[in-house]
C-alpha cells in the first residue's frame, strides 16, 4: 500500500520545501519522463505551467542501495521511472490558476518485489526513514485540513485572502 499526502503549498511553502529536502542530502529531482533510460536530475524545479512536466517529478534518494528502475513507453517513445521498484517518492505540485488553487502531494511505495527472492520485501531503512522525515516536516509545519489533507501557510494565507482550494 503506498504512502500518500496531499498538500497546498505557495510558491513560497515550496521554495521552503525544497530547501527542506536539500538539508536532508542524497536528494535528486527527476523530471516525469525523459528521452532516454538516464534521467538528468534537475537543479531546482522549472517556472509552474499547464504543461505536466513542469508540476510532476520523482524525488530520488541516492543513498538507499537500490537502483533507479525505468522503462520505455512505447506509445510516446520516453523513458518513465518505475516508482514501485526504485526508492522515490512521486511529487506533484500545488497549481494556482487565478482564485483556485489545486493541490499537489507525494507518494511513495514502501515495498517492492526483490528479483533474487521473487517476493514483496520492504524498501530499505534509509529510504523509510527519509519519507517519515519528509512526511513528518509536512505534518508539523502544515495545517490538517482532512485525513492526509495538510496546507501550507503561504496556502493558508492564499485562502484567508479569499482564493479557493479546489477540493476542499
Amino acid at each position: 500500500m503506498p504512502k500518500l499526502l496531499i498538500f497546498y503549498m505557495s510558491r513560497e511553502d515550496e521554495e521552503e520545501f525544497l530547501e527542506y529536502l536539500q538539508s536532508l542530502g542524497n536528494l535528486q529531482i527527476l523530471p516525469a519522463t525523459s528521452p532516454s533510460s538516464d534521467f538528468t536530475p534537475l537543479y531546482g524545479l522549472p517556472e509552474p505551467s499547464q504543461d505536466e512536466s513542469t508540476r510532476r517529478f520523482w524525488l530520488q534518494n541516492t543513498m538507499t542501495g537500490l537502483p533507479l528502475v525505468t522503462e520505455k513507453v512505447p506509445e510516446k517513445d520516453d523513458y518513465v521511472v518505475d516508482g514501485f521498484q526504485s526508492p522515490v517518492i512521486e511529487f506533484w505540485r500545488s497549481w494556482t490558476t487565478s482564485q483556485v488553487m489545486l493541490p499537489g502531494g507525494m507518494q511513495a511505495d514502501m515495498n517492492y518485489v526483490d528479483s533474487d527472492r521473487g517476493d514483496l520485501a520492504a524498501k530499505p531503512v534509509e529510504f523509510r526513514k527519509w519519507f517519515e522525515s519528509i512526511d513528518g516536516w509536512i505534518r508539523k509545519k502544515y495545517r490538517r485540513l482532512g485525513i492526509y489533507i495538510f496546507a501550507g501557510p503561504g496556502a493558508q494565507d492564499f485562502r484567508e485572502r479569499g482564493g479557493i482550494l479546489q477540493g476542499r
